[in-house]
């Protein structure tokens, strides 16, 4: 380490020692110019300091560096007692690019903490490590619907077929409408023929928010044998779900849907009328023009803008 280098850490330890929170949070984020290993261990010193924001500011400051102790200082920072540093730390290890932290995230899933889980789980997904599989799985059954949805976040990021038929079982059955929301979107990676009877499925859940992923999943993965029961969606009771199911039916050219796509163009929604004759122009069908050309005097400009555009789309 130079002189120069050596004197400027030197000058910021000092104000470690400042009875000033102020001070000592300036000194946190001055850390940052330098990848010193002192200066990973002023940082380290920081994440103990008796005031909370000066712990948060250097939770947060972790991830600028690549010291290969930086995981495990974020994981004993995930039990502190001050709700901030957890939550800092939590983000910190979120942002970790460096797969060489996996091992330790790994081996801190060995515990019955519930946030350590699920934040350690959340950075794991990040590094697609093969080796994160099992835990995942196992995680599937965890009480904690957060520690399952997290777990079904990795699985996603892994894009492991193994991994199924457990986020089908996920999907279709579990309590938490949050985590069958992330199930759904976990199967986009899966062919067609082999989820596209539990699609059809969750297209009848009882939350409008899991059958909203799922026409989106659907759509993304182009699944046309689900298209009668998009067309059945297309008038689900909440507008924000048929707008995802009039949207999948645009991605899938769907002509048989151009009826039940213009009853939605006429909604007293402009969000709905403006996605459904964005569908139409993605079909691109003779059968549409009725429905687009009324669309051109639409009262939102919006609407009219894009039937003009899905007008062009026909021609």
């Amino acid at each position: 380490m130079s002189v120069h280098v050596d004197a400027e850490l030197n000058a910021i330890a000092e104000r470690f020692n400042s009875p000033d929170a102020a001070v000592r949070r300036v000194a946190v984020r001055q850390l940052v110019d330098s990848q010193e290993p002192e200066a990973v261990e002023l940082l380290i010193q920081a994440l103990h300091d008796e005031d909370n924001s000066v712990r948060r500011e250097a939770a947060l400051l972790m991830n600028e560096f690549d010291a290969a102790d930086i995981a495990s200082v974020l994981l004993e920072s995930l039990t502190s007692a001050d709700e901030n540093v957890r939550s800092a730390a939590a983000h910190a290890l979120a942002d970790l690019k460096d797969s060489a932290a996996a091992p330790a995230l790994l081996a801190a899933l060995d515990t019955d903490d519930t946030f350590v889980l699920a934040s350690v789980l959340s950075a794991l997904k990040n590094f697609r490590s093969s080796q994160s599989l099992p835990h995942a799985l196992r995680l599937l059954q965890h009480s904690n619907a957060v520690v399952r949805r997290e777990a079904i976040a990795v699985l996603g990021y892994l894009r492991n077929p193994a991994a199924l038929n457990d986020l089908q079982t996920r999907a279709l059955h579990d309590d938490s409408a949050e985590v069958r929301q992330a199930a759904i979107s976990a199967l986009a990676f899966a062919s067609a023929d082999s989820v596209v009877d539990t699609l059809i499925q969750t297209l009848n859940d009882p939350h409008w928010q899991v059958r909203a992923e799922t026409a989106i999943v659907i759509g993304r993965s182009k699944i046309a044998h689900a298209i009668p029961a998009l067309i059945t969606t297309t008038r689900d009771e909440r507008w924000q779900v048929r707008e995802k199911a009039v949207e999948a039916l645009g991605k899938l050219h769907a002509i048989a849907a151009i009826p039940a796509i213009g009853a939605c163009a006429v909604s007293d929604i402009s969000n709905l009328r403006k996605t459904s004759i964005a569908a139409l122009g993605e079909i691109a069908h003779r059968d549409a023009l009725p429905h687009i050309t009324h669309a051109l005097d639409d009262r939102d400009p919006d609407v009219r803008k894009i039937a003009r555009w899905a007008l062009q789309q026909i021609r």
